[in-house]
């Protein structure tokens, strides 16, 4: 690994910041009292990105044959932490994954024993414009240095090769926040200069008639599959059972549990780059001497209730604990790995891969090792050869 970290000069980080904000998609530039958006970009060598890109690419084919095969083990998707309802429903379904796109974010870290990841992101990744427009609003202040990929425009194509334009592309998250609209507007506005029309909604305002929406053409959803059951008015059933072109499709939810390497062993698949990338994990039942390991909620994002010693209060270690222990069906627990900070900074690598297909990548940076709603995002550029 031989990774850099390069600012933005000080006489141009204000023009930057606004850039972000209005080009990048980053309307809400604060996290309570600190900036989201850091001076910080991430610079990367030709060999570093090349590893990242193709060890993504391995972990997501690996992923898609998890998927494949837990959809005929209903007794290993329990264990998961996935409700029987759901279960049963993900199981019968009649998905055809040729007719939807999908795409994951594995996160990577630089450690003590090289690169490791904590966990997939598979259902409902965020980070679009991150991996997008803020590495070529970088990339004129580094010379030698440019973009390596390109989530947005990646996206855009394989929309375009399941969905005719003129059609009106659905874009659903969670209408009480501004961060998710965010997300999707950028997908949006990219869609439409190709000629589709945007409907930016709630999944309870799809209607549906005969596993077919009606008002919409294709579904990109940015609302996690099991919240859709816990949403009164929502009707989750028909997004599983959907034929309308989807991005993801709720089939995701069954490697976006992180007790998924408790079950990948009875599987039959072979998952030889999950199984050198990531810690060792079991269910957190199975935890008898908690030295050098942490707790993780199987279906947590944004790094919530991962007890890394030295990131938690007290009070929240004890929280944790006390959720663990009382429901450990929904909680892992991972040996940890030690983090090597860049300039003080500990850093985490989001890498996306869209049907098979390095899709670009970015990063997030915190003065504490984990990654929670206090890091800040950064630009990653690759040093041309």
């Amino acid at each position: 690994m031989n990774i850099k970290l390069g600012s933005i000069p000080d006489s141009h980080y204000h023009d930057y910041r606004l850039s972000v904000m209005f080009d990048g998609y980053k309307w809400d530039l604060q996290a309570g009292d600190e900036s989201t958006i850091s001076d910080k970009v991430v610079l990367l060598e030709p060999s570093d990105a090349q590893f990242l890109a193709e060890n993504a690419v391995r972990l997501y084919h690996e992923t898609v044959k998890m998927e494949h095969a837990l959809r005929t083990r209903p007794e290993l998707v329990r264990e998961l932490g996935i409700s029987e309802e759901m279960t049963t429903a993900l199981c019968n379904s009649n998905y055809d994954p040729t007719a939807h796109v999908r795409y994951m974010r594995f996160d990577f870290h630089p450690t003590r024993g090289g690169w490791m990841i904590s966990e997939v992101n598979s259902d409902v990744p965020a980070g679009y414009p991150e991996a997008s427009v803020l590495p070529r609003l970088a990339q004129g202040y580094f010379g030698g240095y440019s973009q390596h990929g390109c989530f947005g425009e990646a996206l855009a194509e394989r929309i375009k090769t399941h969905v005719a334009p003129g059609a009106t592309i659905a874009y659903l998250y969670d209408t009480h926040t501004v961060e998710d609209y965010q997300i999707v507007h950028y997908i949006g506005d990219l869609m439409e200069k190709s000629g589709y029309k945007s409907m930016y909604a709630s999944p309870e305002h799809i209607i549906w008639q005969d596993n077919m929406a009606v008002n919409a053409d294709a579904i990109l959803r940015h609302y996690p599959a099991e919240w859709m059951e816990c949403t009164p008015c929502v009707n989750w059933q028909e997004f599983v059972n959907s034929q309308t072109p989807s991005l993801n499709h709720p089939t995701a939810l069954l490697t976006q549990s992180k007790r998924l390497p408790i079950v990948w062993d009875r599987l039959g698949v072979d998952v030889l780059t999950w199984k050198r990338l990531l810690p060792e994990t079991k269910c957190a039942s199975a935890l008898r001497n908690d030295h050098g390991w942490i707790l993780k909620p199987a279906f947590g994002r944004v790094g919530e209730g991962i007890n890394i010693p030295g990131t938690t209060s007290d009070e929240e270690e004890q929280a944790i604990r006390q959720a663990a222990s009382d429901d450990p069906s929904q909680w892992v627990a991972q040996k940890m790995f030690e983090s090597v900070p860049v300039d003080g900074l500990h850093l985490s690598f989001g890498v996306f891969v869209i049907d098979g297909q390095f899709a670009g990548f970015f990063s997030r940076g915190n003065s504490k090792p984990r990654m929670d709603s206090d890091a800040s995002e950064m630009p990653i550029l690759v040093r041309q050869q």
